[in-house]
């Protein structure tokens, strides 16, 4: 790595404009990394002429990574420049913090059902009829798995007539690299240690491998499968670009590295399971992914785990217009521990912390009910208060809308129970953190009711817990699952794409870890997707671009019902289905676009055209037809949306400029859409609703199309972004150095409290060679949680004698202004806040030209200010303003 101290002056360079810097993008509390930055030249800037630029400019730094198709490069700044101050260098386009990444938390267990098909989810997809009757095996396909690497010598990966997996020439995983090394955590850059060898020793990338390509059906060497399975597309071709270490996060900037190395290695799909933040398209990882596509490559990411979060909660990462963005679905068994209460036997999931099973001797259970009589989530102590349940099993509501499994284990610690129980909501059994030496499980939502009419009508009944594992019918199985993310995204575009089994999936884990695990999340529902596409390629024959396949997944996909519903799961949550790989490759007919956005009642899009094009060689006779979804309502008193959304049936109704089309072979007929509103939703709950157009062709057998189309009934301007629920924003008071988690801001430990306007900071100058720090000095600091997306997320300082604008809240080395995604519900069990350090500073202006300025000792009110979403952004008319008061300001 080349550092580079800067000492000449500006080069002759014009250049039209400044460069956009994209401070709060990312949703999660400071997850970013300390002074690191991507920046994208424009298209003709050399990495010669930035490097003279940076150079002229006096910036110190540290290269991390150059990129080519990306165009531009990742560096670590050492001197005192931020976002604002690169973005003004001339020829850079867009500046980026590094983002920080984790690997998505997937819950394990071990699942089996009767034969492998059910295991995999197969029979769902139609992948078990290309398997058997097409032969179809993904053979000639690239796929570049971006992730924790491969563990390649597993026998899974083995090629034909060899018992062990290699990599390199004439081997399963013939491309690589580890970009990082087993120590990286994702923020130290001193941490990279790349090398040639991109094996596995977390363990994730090695089941998504498993997922896409691997093939255990017939393994006689030690360890033997726990039951045979093979993944979608069993002789495929890996790359492994191994971007976590073996514990820990990593960054956006190596994310983009790996991706331009898969496209330089040939790979023809592109697969991330990374768990990003909710946020807008425009990230490195999309602006690249976008290119990628054009060139031909096809990109799978994972949706996200946040489906607790209720709406807005997609991730990032596979926002881009033509990138997959992949929701779960569950698979239908599951093998679990088992317990029996009121003579009937339930499957429970042992918390992670615990790792063992419940205690197995008998014992009663107490259901623990809140003052209005319903099961209480367990969140506040005192709701054991005057209740024996000492050495007895308590059973609280797993919500997690105010507490996680931690804080649930932590309540009941000096309670004397003996373990606790957690009914997952909505449904399902959900994956729990717990709290070390806490006995605790997860069961399904339908338990804990029939657990509670048992307790009602004979309280002494005993449970008792299974010694062995056992195989049971999953509560939600064929269906959404509820750990995966809600859309829409910022712009309201109709974000996830669509679903693949990911809940329960048995799949390859590195033999130092077992060799074979089971996984949930959409991180193994995204590889579903990428082997599907080696599917679709080989039967092709040809490798069309990503968008081409995925308008065909899409088209084809089955529409599903949510759990025991009779109505059809949002397109929100499920995208456009469930994929039907067989229907994707055999279907002679597409619709175009592949989504249709109405966006909100302010912006209706109340006039659509689609064009159906026959593709057959044979005139086809289409009927059009509407299916409408379930209506999600997260707003029914509250400024944060509610973990989850009530759903409603508020349908719109669409009319067609023709119910019957009749289109030659080769031909496209283009119809007329014209969409009314849902009657039923109330506009100031802003319920998304969506459906689906549908068209069927006469000839029997045909496959039919469809398209979803997702919309917001009201003003989407007036949804709330900032929570006013829990106080927020606020300004916590902290002694200087304090790191001010999400946790202060809510009424921390002891010595840190809100602090009410007119509170004298005393607060040490940042840029003095004498700086002040002693226990009297203070910085303030101002927490915002944000419930839904904002183009520009600002805080805003005026003078508060004359009213005047001093500028924007300068900390963090950054600017307070940016467009920002939702922040999650939780992140590490609280709820999460993001907290801006002040040091005294401000900017001017919106800008990356403009430079910080310390203010004088005074005293200044604090104005939190987001542009409402679809606005212009004029100020104060397009923004949600909250006045924090008026403070003093001792700088010394």
């Amino acid at each position: 790595m080349k550092f580079t101290t800067i000492l000449s002056t500006l080069a002759a360079a014009t250049l039209v404009s400044a460069g956009v810097v994209h401070d709060f993008q990312s949703s999660v509390s400071n997850r970013v990394v300390p002074g690191g930055y991507i920046i994208e030249y424009e298209p003709n800037v050399t990495h010669t002429d930035s490097h003279n630029r940076l150079k002229a400019h006096e910036v110190e730094y540290k290269v991390r990574n150059e990129y080519n198709i990306f165009n531009g490069a990742a560096i670590t700044v050492k001197s005192n420049h931020d976002g604002q101050s690169l973005a003004s260098i001339p020829g850079v386009k867009n500046v980026w913090p590094i983002a920080v990444y984790s690997l998505p938390k997937s819950e394990k267990s071990k699942t089996k059902g009767t034969d492998p098909e059910v295991i995999s989810g197969h029979q769902l997809t139609g992948v078990d009829v290309l398997h058997k009757s097409y032969k179809l095996t993904g053979k000639g396909i690239k796929i570049g798995v971006i992730d924790s690497g491969i563990d390649y010598k597993h026998p899974a990966f083995a090629a034909k007539g060899a018992t062990a997996g290699c990599f390199g020439k004439n081997c399963r995983v013939t491309h690589g690299w580890d970009f990082v090394g087993d120590d990286y955590t994702g923020f130290d850059f001193d941490e990279l240690n790349p090398d040639a060898d991109p094996m596995d020793c977390a363990g994730h990338g090695t089941h998504v491998a498993g997922i896409i390509g691997g093939n255990a059906l017939n393994i006689q060497v030690s360890p033997k499968p726990p039951q045979p399975f093979v993944g979608v597309a069993p002789e495929v071709t890996f790359g492994a670009y191994r971007v976590f270490g073996c514990d820990g996060s990593t960054g956006s900037d190596v994310v983009i590295a790996a991706m331009e190395r898969a496209f330089k290695d040939g790979m023809d799909v592109i697969n991330m399971s990374i768990e990003g933040g909710s946020g807008y398209k425009l990230t490195p990882e999309a602006v690249l992914g976008e290119k990628l596509i054009a060139r031909g490559m096809a990109i799978a990411a994972a949706a996200g785990d946040n489906g607790d979060g209720g709406v807005w909660m997609v991730s990032d990462i596979g926002l881009g217009d033509s990138s997959s963005s992949v929701a779960s679905f569950d698979a239908t068994y599951g093998r679990y521990h088992g317990f029996k209460y009121g003579a009937v036997s339930r499957p429970y999931s042992s918390s992670t912390a615990y790792g063992q099973p419940i205690d197995l001797t008998p014992r009663a259970i107490v259901p623990i009910f809140d003052e209005n009589g319903d099961l209480s989530d367990g969140c506040d102590s005192t709701v054991y208060d005057g209740i024996d349940v000492t050495n007895k099993i308590v059973l609280v509501l797993g919500d997690s809308s105010r507490c996680d499994a931690y804080a649930r284990g932590e309540n009941i610690l000096d309670t004397g129970a003996a373990g606790i129980l957690v009914q997952t909501t909505p449904y399902g059994i959900a994956s729990l953190n717990g709290y070390p030496d806490v006995p605790m499980g997860a069961i399904e939502f339908q338990a804990g009711e029939d657990i509670i009419a048992t307790y009602k009508k004979a309280p002494q009944t005993t449970v008792s817990f299974s010694k062995t594992e056992g195989d049971f019918y999953v509560e939600g199985g064929g269906s959404p699952s509820p750990f995966s993310s809600f859309g829409l995204d910022g712009d309201l575009r109709s974000k996830p794409d669509l679903g693949a089994p990911g809940g329960n999936i048995l799949s390859t884990y590195p033999l130092a870890k077992g060799g074979y695990t089971v996984l949930s999340g959409t991180s193994m529902a995204s590889p579903y997707i990428a082997g599907s596409h080696a599917l679709y390629m080989e039967a092709k024959k040809s490798k069309p671009h990503g968008d081409v396949i995925r308008k065909a997944m899409k088209n084809t996909a089955t529409i599903s019902k949510s759990y025991k519903s009779k109505a059809f799961a949002s397109a929100a949550k499920q995208g456009s289905g469930l994929v039907n790989v067989l229907n994707a490759i055999l279907t002679t007919t597409s619709i175009s676009p592949d989504h249709i956005d109405l966006l909100d009642t302010t912006h209706f899009k109340k006039s659509v055209k689609i064009q159906i094009k026959n593709t057959g060689k044979h005139t086809q006779t289409y009927t059009l037809s509407h299916t409408p979804a379930d209506a999600l309502n997260s707003y029914p008193d509250n400024t944060f949306p509610l973990s989850t959304p009530i759903v409603e049936t508020d349908y719109a109704t669409v009319k067609f400029s023709s119910t019957k089309v009749k289109i030659a072979a080769g031909k496209t007929v283009t119809v007329t859409l014209t969409f009314t509103e849902p009657k039923k939703g109330v506009s100031s709950q802003f319920p998304i609703y969506s459906g689906f157009v549908v068209a069927t062709p006469s000839t029997k057998g045909g496959i039919p199309v469809h398209v979803p189309y997702t919309g917001m009934k009201g003003d989407v301007a007036k949804v709330p972004i900032m929570d006013r629920d829990e106080n927020i924003p606020n300004i916590p008071g902290g002694n200087t150095g304090d790191s001010f988690p999400a946790m202060l801001a809510l009424g921390g430990p002891d010595g840190v409290s809100r602090v009410s306007p007119g509170f004298s900071f005393r607060i040490a100058n940042p840029i003095s060679s004498k700086k002040s720090k002693d226990d009297s000095d203070y910085t303030p600091a101002v927490a915002i949680r944000l419930g839904s997306h904002t183009p520009d997320m600002t805080i805003r300082v005026f003078n508060a004698s004359n009213g005047k604008f001093e500028g924007f809240l300068y900390g963090d080395n950054r600017g307070a202004f940016g467009m920002s995604g939702r922040n999650p519900t939780l992140f590490d069990g609280i709820p999460d806040v993001t907290v801006w350090l002040w040091n005294g500073q401000v900017v001017k202006a919106e800008s990356a030209s403009a430079k910080p300025k310390l203010l004088s000792s005074g005293t200044y009110t604090i104005v939190v200010a987001a542009q409402k979403k679809l606005s212009k952004g004029v100020y104060p008319a397009d923004f949600e303003i909250y006045d924090l008061g008026s403070y003093h300001m001792t700088i010394v």
